[in-house]
């Protein structure tokens, strides 16, 4: 029992939750299994996370994964209906249902007299509504069709997703980086070096796998970065400065030696997201405005005390 959305990642994690904890051991040399599905809600046959998340289970279990919808209107086919549902009512009988244990110890005590018995368990995860998953995402998937209705039999294989497509901005040159070695200095980017050379090639291989999966009604956190005038090394170089510097207005497309109207409003936002996710977020520093040759100086300031 969950206590967030009813999701497809849910209906997943509780299909793995019963393998590791009793699928493996009563059948230890499976090889595939069988699931019978709605062909609505979360796991309904038109659902692509279910299958993005179907997908992960099988390539980490190494099990064969086969399903088969009821045909729409048929959920009373299914079997659980009648052995486990209908059991749960009855022990039920109305009790008022006043919080999380209750329910999980009500689920749990049911038997029946043919030896039903049911394990329920507490799932105090984060499934938040209104995922999508994009069609490259989806063509990458190791799915097969059934002959006989494929969208709604379907066999998904124990392998890893095939390699996603390479976004738009691999294919297209970037712009030269033209920005001075002095720029690139730890005072101002809070980076040293060695570390800075190696964001970019970082920030590229997030992107690659953390495809634009948000919710529907808002925009993509990580987003494929758009091709504009800067370099993907020189938008790593702004958005540190704009944030540790305050930087004002004109002064982080000044940092590059761009024309003013060089995307900065976009690149700050695409980029920040980005360092989130590999877990180095812009560090704070001394609440200075850079104006004019206030960074040169300052730099040369920290080189004189060096």
């Amino acid at each position: 029992m969950g206590c967030d959305g009813d999701t497809a990642a849910f209906a997943v994690a509780t299909l793995r939750s019963w393998w590791t904890a009793q699928g493996s051991h009563r059948y230890p040399h499976a090889t595939r299994v069988l699931i019978t599905a709605d062909a609505g809600g979360s796991n309904g046959y038109r659902v692509r996370a279910w299958k993005k998340h179907l997908a992960d289970f099988a390539h980490q279990s190494g099990l064969e994964v086969t399903v088969c919808h009821f045909p729409p209107g048929t959920s009373k086919w299914n079997k659980i209906e009648h052995r486990l549902f209908s059991a749960i009512s009855t022990n039920w009988r109305g009790r008022p249902l006043t919080g999380n244990e209750v329910v999980v110890n009500t689920i749990g005590a049911t038997t029946t007299r043919t030896g039903l018995r049911v394990h329920a368990a507490f799932d105090p995860g984060s499934y938040p509504t209104g995922v999508t998953v994009p069609d490259a995402l989806m063509d990458t998937l190791p799915l097969a069709e059934h002959g006989w209705h494929g969208t709604g039999n379907y066999t998904l294989r124990p392998q890893a997703p095939a390699p996603r497509p390479v976004p738009r901005q691999q294919e297209r040159t970037q712009p030269q980086d033209r920005a001075p070695a002095w720029q690139h200095h730890v005072v101002l980017t809070g980076l040293k070096a060695h570390e800075f050379d190696a964001l970019p090639a970082d920030v590229e291989r997030y992107i690659l796998d953390h495809p634009p999966i948000s919710p529907h009604h808002k925009r993509a956190r990580h987003r494929t970065l758009r091709r504009g005038p800067l370099s993907l090394s020189e938008r790593l170089l702004v958005t540190p400065i704009h944030y540790r510097r305050r930087t004002r207005k004109g002064r982080a497309d000044a940092v590059a030696r761009r024309p003013r109207r060089s995307g900065r409003g976009n690149t700050v936002p695409e980029i920040v997201p980005v360092l989130d996710g590999l877990r180095n977020p812009v560090s704070a520093a001394p609440n200075t405005a850079l104006t004019g040759r206030a960074p040169e100086a300052l730099v040369g300031r920290s080189q004189d005390k060096n």
